[in-house]
Parts: C-alpha cells; structure tokens; sequence
C-alpha cells in the first residue's frame, strides 16, 4: 500500500516584500504630496504676500509629521542617522548662546528650519516602508520633476505664455540682478531663464536633473513599473537634458555629470554588464539628442555657456565661480569662527526673522555651516552624508534588502545622487531647502524599505 504524502507545510524564508500596516506607504506619499502642493502654492499670484506663510508650511508638514507620527508597527527599524541628526541639533542648540547671533526669533527659527530639513530620519522609521511604497513616492517625484522640466522646456519654445510668476524676493534684488538672470533666444529674443514649476529663473534645471536621474533609475529596472515605462522613462531623460541645457545652469549639469559616472561606476563593480551597456547607448542618444533640439531653441548661449566648462582645467573654471567663495571660507572664516558665528546670520532665515546688523553671505554650503556650528558642525553632518551613502552603497550591492534587485537599482540612483549632492555642497547651498528636504526623505525612505525588507519573513509551501 502506498503511504499518502505528507501534508503540506508553511515554511517562512526571506522576503522582499515586507508587511505593511494599513495606510503606511500612504503616509510617505502623502508627505510627498503635501510637500510638492507647498511648492506649486508658490506659483499662485494671490498668494504672494503670504509667500513667507506658505515658505513655512513647506517645512513645518516635516515638523507636523515628527510629532503626529506615532510607532505603530513593533518591525518598524531605527535609521543609525538619527545619533547624527541629535548631534547637529546639539551644536545648533549650544550656539543660540553666541554673542553675535541674528537674535532669539532667528536663532530659533535656524534649529526648526534644520530639524525640518531632517525631520525624515526622525518619523520615516516609525511606518514600515517597503519597496512598494518607495517606488510610490520615486514616482511621484518622477512626474513633479518631470511636468518641472517640461514646462521649462515649453517656456522656451513659446516665451512667456507658461512663464509663473517670478518670486518677489528675485524681484526685490533689483534689476541688473533680473536682467543677469536672462537669456537670449536663437531667435534674438530675451527672455528669463525657464523656472518649469518654480518661481526662480534657473529653477527648472533642477526638475531637469530629477528627470533624468530618475529616468535612469526606471529605465534599469528588472521589470518597468507600469506600460511603456521605459519609453517615458527614455523621454523624461530627454525633457531633462533638454531643460538643463537651456537653463544654463552650469552646477546641475556638472552635478549630473558626477551622477552619471559613479552610476556608472556602481554598475561596473556590481557586475551588471548588461544594464551597463543599455545605459551608456541610452545615455549617447540622450545627451546628443537633447544637445541638438536645445541649441536649435537657445542659439550660440548654449554652446557658448557649455564651452566656458572646458576653456580651463576643472580647478580654474571652479575658481572663477564659487571658487573664491571656498578659498575665503577657509583662509578666512574658518580662523575667525571656528565654533560659529552665532545663528540666524544669513539666508531665507535672516531675510525673514534675523537682525540686519551683523548680516553675512552665504553662497555655498560649506560657509554656512562654518557659521552655524563651525568646524563640530561640518564634521558631524559630512558623517551623517557618508553614513547615508554607505547604507545606499549596501543597498546597490545587495547586502541589505533579501536581493531585492528594484531596490537594490535605486540605492545605486541614490549612491549617485548623494555624491552628485556632496559636489553640489561646493557651489549651493543644499541642506537649508527644499533639495535637502528630499535628500532625507529619498535616502531615509530607501533604507527604511531596505532593512524592514530583511528583517521581515515571507511564508512558502513545501511539501
């Protein structure tokens, strides 16, 4: 007689899809929402005298979030970063005691404004992310960014018929400011630099380096998101390109060049020879594509802008742009203040809540953590940024997130952004904005989707 098979059993192995409370991956987009509806608010022109109203609610849904935000999920992982972002707060709170500060409001406001850049890493460990939710929010981000640089591009094809108001404290620069924000057409007309969704001349190249960036990140999927997600993808990458060059903006272009390459890099170490070769042939056709449709829009200015890169060696070029703003923060900042030169001293923060008396410029980034917090505050936050792209590097090289390959894509995007971010430090100011609002959100999320994918079983049948 024959034995029966035995019964059939569950046994639980790796996933990499983790459970997920109800409404979770709904909070991480709708942070993503809330924070690109702020940003569109700008563009409306009734709105214009609340613009510091509306400027504050851009950062406060990240304070709101910190304190509604409640564990509600015991799987739910603690981020490492959160020791790092106490610490800044720490150095920050110690300097609201220099004699020198802004004064009491703005000294205040600069610690909100910094714990609202990195509220992230305090409340996106509480929801359990997975990597459903996360290619949610990339999504999200994909057609803001992307919509972003197709309006710029369309502001230059058909000037001044999608051009948004400009903000007022452009405006209120003067007008040989204004006019240096300008460029002139093929046809010989001028006009401002395509601001896409913004309301700062230039602001579209930004919009232009997510499209590609992102587009990227689509395009090297194992499986596209959704019907013809990597012809979009091909075409957002194209948009994006496009816009970059006609806006001009000479640090987002070299910032996505640093991208590109260590992308590149990551996928040669990774072994993806393959997705290597379909990126360089989609890269070409892009970067040549885009270069041919843009000049026959902007002329001469965009060669002639993309030329002055290459007159010079690298350091030259540097130097002549932000360069000289690098050499004073270390010869002479970083002598004078060591420890900081008080809070509330320069910026958005100055302009709206600090004393005129004893104002100084901040043009990069590193100057304005020079005066904030000096060199403790520069140390601890270049950690937080390496830590950051470390967890994103395990990610691409699948050490973390069960192999998940669609993350472990998007950790190296994300591994190519930071650096792309780091550089970025040494010509804009990042981590007082909204760009550094989502460089918290895209790395924190991420390696939240990461470790809650490895912490959490799956159940399969064997018999």
């Amino acid at each position: 007689m024959i034995a029966p098979a035995p019964a059939a059993r569950a046994v639980p192995v790796a996933s990499t899809e983790p459970r997920q409370s109800s409404g979770s991956g709904g909070i991480l987009v709708a942070f993503g929402a809330i924070h690109i509806i702020c940003q569109l608010l700008l563009l409306v022109p009734a709105l214009a005298a609340t613009r510091v109203v509306v400027r504050t609610a851009t950062f406060g849904i990240g304070l709101a979030f910190i304190l509604f935000i409640r564990r509600k999920n015991a799987g739910a992982l603690k981020v490492p970063l959160r020791g790092c972002a106490l610490c800044i707060l720490a150095i920050l709170a110690l300097e609201m005691f220099h004699p020198e500060g802004g004064g009491p409001v703005a000294s205040v406001a600069e610690i909100m404004l910094t714990l609202a850049v990195m509220a992230p890493i305090f409340w996106l460990p509480r929801i359990a992310v997975n990597a459903r939710s996360f290619q949610r929010l990339i999504m999200l981000l994909w057609l803001f960014y992307t919509a972003s640089a197709t309006a710029g591009v369309l502001q230059v094809m058909y000037p001044g018929r999608f051009q948004p108001a400009m903000s007022t404290i452009v405006t209120g620069m003067g007008r040989d400011v204004v006019m240096s924000l300008q460029i002139k057409l093929a046809s010989g007309e001028r006009m401002l630099r395509p601001m896409g969704l913004t309301d700062v001349p230039g602001g579209a190249a930004y919009g232009g380096l997510f499209s590609v960036l992102l587009g990227i990140g689509m395009l090297l999927q194992p499986k596209p998101p959704f019907f013809g997600g990597r012809l979009l993808a091909f075409g957002s990458m194209v948009v994006g390109t496009m816009c970059m060059y006609l806006c001009q903006v000479r640090s987002v272009l070299v910032m996505t060049g640093v991208c590109v390459v260590t992308l590149i890099t990551l996928l040669v170490i990774s072994g993806r020879v393959t997705r290597l070769v379909g990126l360089l042939a989609a890269v070409g056709a892009v970067v040549q594509g885009a270069f041919i449709m843009a000049v026959a829009l902007g002329g001469r200015a965009v060669t002639d802008r993309l030329n002055t890169l290459v007159q010079s060696d690298a350091g030259t070029v540097y130097y002549k742009n932000r360069g000289r703003f690098l050499e004073l923060t270390i010869n002479t900042y970083l002598p004078q203040y060591p420890l900081g030169a008080g809070l509330g001293r320069w910026g958005m923060v100055n302009h709206y809540f600090g004393e005129a008396l004893g104002y100084l410029y901040v043009e990069i980034q590193w100057t304005g953590w020079i005066f904030d917090g000096g060199i403790p505050l520069v140390l601890v936050y270049t950690a937080a940024l390496l830590i950051t792209t470390w967890g994103c590097a395990r990610v691409a090289l699948g050490r973390v997130g069960n192999g998940d390959d669609s993350l472990s894509v998007w950790g190296a995007v994300l591994v190519a952004y930071n650096v792309g971010t780091l550089a970025l430090c040494f010509n804009y100011v990042v981590f007082t904005g909204t760009a550094g609002v989502e460089f918290w959100l895209l790395n924190v999320a991420l390696l939240c989707a990461a470790q809650n994918s490895a912490a959490t079983p799956r159940t399969v049948v064997a018999s």
